[in-house]
């Protein structure tokens, strides 16, 4: 795992990198706040470290920064003062602290509690076949038989296995497995790789990791096997219950730290209502897993939160607590006789008890006997789903990180009995990042689904000797598998063929002959359609209540709410959050709806950004107005949903069709120049008011012509799409990503200074290398220049011509690097 330490004392630093790095984990040190951003902001970290009287920026800042930047794993603070930790602790939004001077022992108790609690599975085995890995342990078996493995090779292993289905690269592997301060080649991780394959072969397990050629490393699928309907067993069961364990635990974090400051006398009315909603919801959860005695000792914990009653004295200023009702161990059936001792809320150390009872029962595995839930999973086998699902939906606002979730490739059935294209189409598929299942025989296609559901199905309607299976087929999938979208290719272009296709959902219609390159980019057009975009909303009512009306109707949805009582801060907010869409009042005081639209509309660059005007009249001279401002639509007060999520919806669609057409680069999926132009525009505005770096990257391919001119354009055109591909994937969302012409890439990076925008641009290079490396072309790779706002220009004229400037220079020493703008000029990082 990987921690980042924020420490501005080196000795002490380096002291607790040693401590750390002797347990296996991978520490990155920063030694300011400022620093401590950069490096969270370019890398994924487990657990960040923290010391809080920092340079440049202190520690409480950084905290709250990186929770605003939707950092959810742990953060530790390090304290001096024992008297205001607590209090820090909150205001910081930090996991937990410790004061100085600790001892290892207690600061690696900390680190692997965070871990646990942040955990999605705990300290759960790892096993792929035969392999079992156990982190509690660090010991690796196969069959029984003990491995030893050298640290890295562990950390390989366990890499693998935490992301069965993940390919990772070279680049990838050393960021996970290495620290940013001393990263050895990447020949050190083939050396490794070498001598994990190695060890694993002399016990006879030499299938288990296999090379993705020109992506990197992954796990070797499993052999499959017939699935049998089974009854339900404990390990059935454990599934929902080791994704939803790190819920708990964190829901459990929030009590904990209620009732530590309960017993440190300053308790907030806040921090009683966020336990209460915590233990209330771990009632639920812990009952449906069958752990009734947890869950009694939750409800007996929430109960107590409940009349707990915070009263303020005069005199002294402290709080004091005293129960509601004295006679409340009557309220609710106990589990023992050991909690009815327990249970008394006259003492705050008895329910600190009953907390460290909750704690023990959280580390207990799940019993899928107890109760009647076994019954429940014999009579519906997908009674599983709706209770994983009824247990996440109250905490979809704290969602798992994405390195989390073990990442595949889209899966793509062919079900088509040309020979000749589906082998093709299989070796094309490897460029594309996907997966490719052939079923020659359209018999076999519904055995073929039951067993893996693909992402999208391509199907033949016409097979020689069974005519009418193929629309036949496409029938049966639209009744039973309505989400996967099936695009149809047929050597008859009839025009009935066309209508019965759309009437049965076919997503797209190819006439033969067709090329695998074609295929796969309508493949690839339809999975961008399904897939699920976070759009940004901007809503603004001077009335709260219809402001959250407004969040609760759309977030669930998906939708990113932000809300804004104060017109005259709409300006501020607009640059600032950037929406895809605006929600206005018609009737506010100071600045009406019909006036921001007004403002937005004879803006050059917001100038088409769609906006919904709320109103409470519907007489025709307030729509002629709302019209005539340029607002796309309107919605009458009072509000219902039905008709807020039409109409959002509707018009989110619309603008994102436009923009795929008008801004987008069609080739390579990235911002074409125009639209990278405005959005940059808006960033220098945002550095400018501010007072934040701005960095202005050129990447120009190398080599393109000569790829051209020696295997074709479409050659040159599939490396121009697979480099956009890893733009897209590696840089921050927000960040701007564009093609400005031919070979010529554009990146926007706000909040970065040179030095790091650098550092960032020679990552992409690294793993554009990779990606070619074993090609059997001419060597693809690209030379950038990195300038920096306002150091080396204050508008794009003056940022591009530095930063081209830059270019120039690396194509002069031999390409294939990345060089800082002209006032850097000594410092050049060449790969």
């Amino acid at each position: 795992m990987r921690l980042l330490l924020v420490e501005d004392d080196n000795a002490l630093a380096l002291t607790l990198s040693k401590v750390l790095r002797e347990q296996n984990y991978i520490v990155n040190i920063a030694g300011d706040g400022e620093e401590g951003w950069e490096y969270a902001q370019a890398f994924t970290y487990d657990l960040i470290v923290l010391e809080v009287d920092l340079p440049k920026l202190d520690g409480i800042s950084l905290c709250k920064r990186l929770r605003q930047a939707s950092y959810d794993r742990g953060i530790l603070l390090l304290l001096s003062q024992a008297a205001i930790a607590e209090q820090v602790k909150l205001n910081a939004e930090a996991d937990d602290y410790i004061v100085k001077p600790f001892t290892a022992k207690d600061l690696l108790t900390r680190i692997k509690t965070l871990l646990r609690h942040h955990s999605v599975s705990g300290l759960r085995l790892l096993e792929w076949g035969d392999v079992c890995l156990d982190p509690s342990t660090c010991e690796v078996t196969y069959k029984g038989q003990l491995l030893h493995l050298s640290p890295k090779e562990y950390g390989l292993l366990e890499l693998f296995l935490s992301h069965p289905r993940r390919v990772f690269s070279q680049s990838i592997i050393l960021e996970h497995l290495w620290s940013f301060e001393d990263p050895p080649s990447p020949e050190t991780v083939r050396a490794h790789v070498k001598g994990l394959r190695r060890k694993l072969k002399s016990v006879e397990a030499d299938d288990v990791i296999e090379t993705v050629y020109g992506m990197g490393y992954r796990l070797k699928s499993l052999p499959r096997t017939k699935k049998k309907k089974l009854k339900p067993t404990p390990t059935r069961f454990n599934q929902p219950w080791e994704r939803s364990k790190g819920t708990m635990w964190r829901q459990f974090a929030t009590v904990e730290q209620a009732v530590n400051a309960l017993e440190a006398g300053h308790l907030t009315e806040e921090l009683r209502k966020q336990a209460q909603q915590q233990v209330h919801k771990l009632v639920r959860a812990l009952d449906k897993f069958g752990l009734v005695e947890g869950s009694r000792l939750a409800q007996t914990i929430e109960n107590w939160l409940k009349f707990v009653n915070i009263s303020t004295t005069r005199n002294s200023g402290k709080q004091r607590y005293r129960s509601r009702r004295r006679n409340y161990d009557n309220q609710i059936e106990l589990p023992s006789p050991q909690l009815q001792q327990l249970s008394s809320p006259t003492n705050i150390q008895n329910l600190a008890s009953l907390v460290a009872l909750l704690s023990e029962e959280l580390q207990q595995p799940p019993s899928a006997s107890s109760g009647d839930v076994s019954s429940e999973l014999e009579d519906n086998p997908t009674i599983t789903v709706l209770k994983e699902y009824e247990l996440t939906e109250d905490n979809r606002s704290d969602p798992l990180a994405p390195d989390q979730l073990p990442k595949k490739l889209p899966l793509i059935l062919v079900i088509d009995g040309d020979v000749q294209l589906t082998q093709q189409l299989e070796r094309e598929a490897v460029n594309w990042d996907m997966q490719v299942k052939v079923v020659l025989d359209p018999r076999e296609a519904r055995v073929v689904m039951d067993q893996e559901i693909p992402d999208v199905v391509l199907l033949d309607l016409m097979f020689p000797n069974y005519p009418e299976v193929g629309i036949a087929l496409l029938k049966d999938f639209q009744n039973q598998y309505p989400q996967i979208p099936v695009i149809v290719s047929t050597q008859q272009n009839r025009f009935s063929d066309r209508v019965e296709v759309a009437r049965q959902g076919g997503r797209a219609f190819l006439s033969k002959p067709v090329t695998p390159i074609q295929l796969l980019e309508t493949v690839e057009d339809v999975l961008n359609q399904d897939r699920p975009s976070t759009a940004k909303v901007l809503a603004v009512d001077d009335d709260p209540l219809v402001l959250e009306s407004i969040r609760h109707f759309l977030q669930p949805l998906g939708v990113q709410i932000i809300t804004l009582e104060e017109p005259d801060q709409f300006w501020e907010q607009l640059e600032a959050t950037g929406p895809d869409l605006l929600i206005l009042d018609l009737d506010m005081p100071q600045f009406n709806g019909i006036e921001l639209c007004q403002v937005v509309r004879n803006d050059r660059i917001w100038h088409g950004l769609p906006i919904l005007l709320l109103c409470e009249h519907q007489d025709s001279e307030t729509i002629h107005r709302i019209y005539q401002a340029g607002a796309d639509d309107y919605i009458f007060k009072p509000i219902t949903k039905s008709e807020l999520v039409t109409r959002v919806f509707h018009r989110l669609e619309r603008t994102k069709l436009l923009r795929s057409l008008g801004e987008i680069d069609q080739l390579t999926g990235v911002a074409n120049r125009r639209q990278s132009t405005i959005e940059f525009k808006r960033l220098l505005h945002l550095s400018q008011r501010y007072h934040q770096p701005l960095c202005y990257a050129l990447l120009d391919l190398n080599n393109l012509k000569q790829v051209n001119e020696e295997y074709g354009h479409v050659m040159g055109d599939r490396i121009l799409k697979r480099l956009g591909q890893i733009l897209r994937q590696k840089f921050r969302s927000h960040d701007i990503v564009a093609r400005w012409g031919g070979k010529e890439f554009f990146i926007g990076m706000y909040g970065l200074n040179r030095q790091a925008g650098v550092r960032r641009l020679q990552e992409i290079l690294e793993t554009v290398s990779e990606e070619f490396d074993d090609c059997d072309l001419v060597q693809v790779t690209f030379s950038a220049g990195v300038a920096e706002y306002p150091k080396d220009g204050t508008d794009i004229e003056s940022l591009y011509r530095a930063a081209d400037e830059a270019i120039e220079r690396a194509k002069a020493i031999g390409q294939d690097c990345v060089l800082p703008a002209q006032s850097l000029a000594g410092n050049i990082s060449q790969l």
